[in-house]
């Protein structure tokens, strides 16, 4: 068990989206994780630009663009 496994509350470090809370997505090798947030659009980061913090959640949040394209099917 990895400290930056899927579901993992964290804090952005670095960069444009620097203090935004994101979850970890997926992860895909241990060094770059795939994030998603409400104010940060899905991308893949490295985890030397994440603070984890020590809650989790069981239901990954949905990029934003993945909701309309749902919507519109419907």
């Amino acid at each position: 068990m990895t400290l930056f496994e899927k579901g993992r509350v964290c804090v952005v470090n670095k960069g444009s989206d620097a203090g935004k809370t994101v979850v970890v997505k997926e992860k895909i090798d241990e060094h770059f994780v795939v994030i998603v947030g409400d104010k940060v659009k899905e991308r893949r980061i490295n985890i030397k630009h994440l603070t984890p913090t020590a809650k989790t959640v069981k239901e990954i949040p949905q990029a934003k663009k993945a909701i309309k394209k749902e919507k519109a099917k419907k």
